[in-house]
């Protein structure tokens, strides 16, 4: 079962595209296990894991992803290391993302 939402995963494709497999990714969208979910009031860290991921740590910052519900401005990256693949997304400025951002419909782009 997928724990992503639609936007996470576009936010995924984007970071990962030219580092990552297109198989490493869908395996990892389609059946990474949830390790964590943790929301800091200023975004969130969502963790998957995945034997098909690297050991070694990556930093997945480019290109700069964002995200937009209405006229809150989100950003996106992502680190994999030790199997596990994590995916920030925080809020720009003094900005808090709501508990409710992951079942909101948020626009991603580049």
């Amino acid at each position: 079962m997928c724990v992503l939402r639609s936007f996470e995963k576009s936010a995924i494709d984007f970071l990962t595209a030219d580092v990552l497999a297109a198989w490493q990714v869908e395996e990892v969208c389609s059946n990474g296990k949830l390790v964590r979910l943790d929301f800091t009031g200023h975004g969130y860290l969502l963790t998957l894991n995945s034997s098909d991921l690297p050991v070694e740590r990556l930093v997945l910052d480019r290109p700069s992803v964002n995200g937009k519900v209405g006229e809150l401005l989100t950003g996106f990256v992502a680190f994999v290391e030790n199997n596990e693949f994590n995916l920030e997304c925080f809020a720009y400025g003094k900005d808090i993302i709501p508990d409710n951002y992951r079942n909101l419909d948020v626009k991603v782009f580049v």
